[in-house]
């Protein structure tokens, strides 16, 4: 189980407590992978996640351009916290940061080849208010250049 395992030395920083958040546990994982190549491999990094976060993973298939970035699987809880399925559109019409505030974290884990984390807030298409955190961690299927994200996300409605 990834809470019992060694803590990494770039992440040491890292609390035993935020290590039990899905976000931290993504991070952790993509990490442990990692350290065995500058990228992981997509289809390794999804298989090695626990059944326990998996309904939290968005995939993203990364284009020549933002425009080109599509979202190709979304775990319930994305699709829960947006309230529609987001599967097949652009990311940057569905992506929280960039509808409030303009900003493309996917982009910039992409182009950096590390691990963003993104928190904050937004409405979803049924009206409620949504707080959430993700990270967009990158992956590849060639072994050279981002070819894919995977997102995990956590999100809480406000009431």
């Amino acid at each position: 189980m990834l809470d019992t395992a060694r803590r990494s030395r770039n992440f040491a920083s890292i609390t035993d407590a935020s290590e039990r958040r899905l976000v931290g546990r993504a991070l952790r994982n993509w990490e442990n992978l990692r350290s065995k190549t500058p990228l992981p491999d997509r289809d390794l990094c999804l298989d090695s996640f626990e059944e326990s976060y998996s309904d939290s993973v968005i995939v993203i298939a990364m284009g020549k351009e933002e425009k080109e970035d599509r979202v190709i699987h979304c775990g319930r809880e994305f699709r829960d916290a947006l309230a529609r399925d987001p599967t097949g559109l652009p990311v940057k019409q569905i992506m929280p940061s960039m509808l409030e505030r303009g900003l493309v974290f996917w982009r910039v884990a992409a182009e950096m080849k590390k691990p963003i984390a993104d928190v904050g807030g937004f409405t979803n298409a049924s009206g409620n208010e949504i707080l959430y955190r993700s990270v967009f961690l990158p992956v590849t299927v060639n072994g050279g250049n981002v070819t894919h994200l995977i997102g995990a996300f956590s999100y809480k409605t406000v009431h």
